[in-house]
């Protein structure tokens, strides 16, 4: 006799829970919005875009446990933070060549489709007044380097090497509180005359040997000529004095300030 083998009433795959990430908030584009190839910030998903009111917020479904409830372990990772940090500068780059974007701090993520169109929602006037700011610009990072001679620092003869590992180490430091002589001053100024906003370094590169000061600028694409005349004209001056790098045009990470964090 042939015997019933019960059968187990398999349940369907529970599939894991998701945030929204968020990269960036951009206007409505006037035709179809681009397709982005950039890899996605897990290097998994892909990056869409949803509309919340006026505008479109540029997003990626990916696992709530690596991106909300365990992001500040991961975060400790400094290699994965490297790669998914280079992941989320290449979408808002991509993004922003295509359309005028608020770049959002890196890790913002949302729980639902509902509490990100909340988000936009809420600050729909501080979104308007952060885009006309940011309209037909580029961010610039600007830095000047000191460029002088290394002294010779004199060490004693029977001086241990410790000593002479703390003197060299004090020559590589920035002098601090050191006032900006007035030509550093009047450059900042002149940048600043030209550009839509300004906004000084902080403490990341100060540790640069010769870093003299940094900062960023807000610049129209109409004046872009003009920052690279300023740049030329105190390069020239300067010469052997000091030099002066420049980055960019980078989307305007500097001055979105809180409008969509």
């Amino acid at each position: 006799m042939a015997t019933k083998t019960a059968s187990r009433s398999s349940k369907p795959a529970v599939a894991p829970a998701q945030v929204l990430y968020l990269y960036a908030i951009s206007q409505m584009p006037e035709g179809a919005a681009p397709a982005v190839a950039a890899e996605a910030i897990d290097g998994a998903a892909h990056v869409e875009s949803i509309r919340c009111g006026d505008y479109l917020c540029w997003v990626s479904r990916v696992s709530k446990s690596d991106f909300a409830d365990q992001l500040n372990e991961r975060m400790q990772d400094l290699e994965w933070l490297a790669t998914a940090g280079l992941r989320h500068q290449r979408v808002v780059g991509e993004l922003s060549s295509h359309l005028a974007v608020l770049p959002t701090r890196f890790g913002t993520v949302f729980m639902s489709e509902d509490s990100l169109a909340q988000h936009a929602k809420e600050r729909k006037r501080a979104l308007r007044t952060a885009f006309a700011r940011v309209a037909n610009a580029d961010e610039w990072g600007i830095k000047v380097f000191a460029i002088a001679a290394p002294k010779q620092s004199p060490v004693a003869k029977d001086a241990s090497g410790s000593e002479y590992l703390k003197r060299k180490a004090q020559l590589l430091r920035p002098s601090a509180g050191t006032k900006l002589d007035a030509e550093v001053q009047e450059f900042i100024a002149t940048l600043t005359k030209l550009a839509v906003a300004a906004s000084p370094g902080g403490k990341a590169s100060a540790g640069q040997p010769g870093l003299v000061w940094h900062g960023s600028f807000l610049v129209r694409h109409k004046d872009r000529k003009k920052l690279e005349s300023a740049l030329s004209k105190f390069a020239t001056r300067w010469k052997d004095a000091r030099r002066i790098d420049c980055t960019g045009p980078w989307p305007p990470y500097s001055f979105v300030g809180e409008h969509v964090q």
